[in-house]
């Protein structure tokens, strides 16, 4: 009796450790992220590869939902709401189905569900979006399916699949300004007495380079060299938002106080400034659109 509970209590532990293996698979699991703007966009994945198939029209069917990858459905996560080819996309988990087509663009399908196992399962009624992709034929023969994203901007980037001889590219717009603004607004209420000012014109550095929030970001640079009028980095920001608004004259003035500023602090250090021609370049350029 004994004997045969030993056996029975090795069978069970022989089983479960032949159930925990973890082996190579054929199609090994891959994810891609990346951030655009402040939205974390990441797609998850297993690459199946050609092994001398043809892949399009034969292993996987024109006309008929994909997975868009092997074994469970491909999955697609963005932290904010996005827009993908121009439609929205709320923020969220989704699985990702393709319709290939032998002619003209493809079906991609954002669906609700998120534990699929391939295409089976899928339900029209749980889609959350579809939007048609354009696909090209690749340069190069792509072995193992890859998903990246390209051309990557501070709103935008394309996200894009390889397969075989195709790629097919969507679209992502993530844009941050919203986000940004929460940042900033809980950054000014936390930021200490003799810190506001950094944190002002930082603001108003972002406004600058985003280029339309230009009345918010002067209202941040005043209040920042209000509380802290000796540093030229702050004037060379300032003369920057004036200038976006075409009010060169006092632009000019500003980014003058600049360089003043700088070469006082350089001097106390017994050096040159050293962004006094870059900063006489916008002096010189403003001077010609006055």
């Amino acid at each position: 009796m004994k004997k045969l509970i030993l056996s029975l209590t090795i069978l069970a532990m022989t089983s479960i450790t032949a159930m925990s293996q973890d082996l190579p698979k054929p199609s090994p699991a891959a994810e891609v992220e990346q951030r655009v703007g402040l939205t974390d966009v990441m797609v998850k994945y297993s690459r199946p590869s050609v092994k001398g198939r043809t892949i399009w029209g034969e292993l996987v069917a024109f006309d008929e939902v994909w997975r868009a990858g092997a074994n469970k459905a491909t999955m697609f996560s963005t932290s904010s709401d996005i827009k993908v080819q121009g439609k929205d996309l709320p923020k969220g988990e989704y699985s990702i189905f393709i319709i290939p087509a032998k002619e003209g663009e493809w079906t991609v399908i954002f669906n609700k569900e998120t534990e699929l196992w391939g295409a089976g399962d899928y339900k029209k009624e749980n889609d959350q979006l579809r939007v048609m992709a354009k696909t090209t034929k690749s340069a190069e023969m792509v072995e193992s399916l890859e998903y990246r994203f390209l051309s990557i901007t501070e709103k935008s980037a394309m996200m894009v699949m390889d397969w075989e001889n195709i790629r097919m590219s969507l679209e992502i717009k993530a844009d941050p300004t919203d986000q940004a603004m929460l940042n900033i607004n809980a950054a000014i209420a936390e930021a200490s007495a003799e810190d506001k000012w950094k944190v002002y014109r930082s603001a108003a550095a972002y406004a600058r380079d985003n280029g339309k929030m230009n009345k918010q970001g002067l209202e941040w640079i005043k209040q920042s060299t209000e509380l802290k009028g000796d540093n030229w980095y702050s004037f060379w920001v300032y003369a920057d938002l004036l200038a976006q608004s075409k009010d060169y004259k006092s632009a000019i003035t500003k980014a003058e106080k600049a360089i003043e500023i700088g070469t006082k602090d350089a001097k106390a250090k017994n050096e040159e400034f050293s962004y006094t021609s870059r900063i006489q370049d916008d002096i010189n350029e403003w001077k010609s659109m006055k």
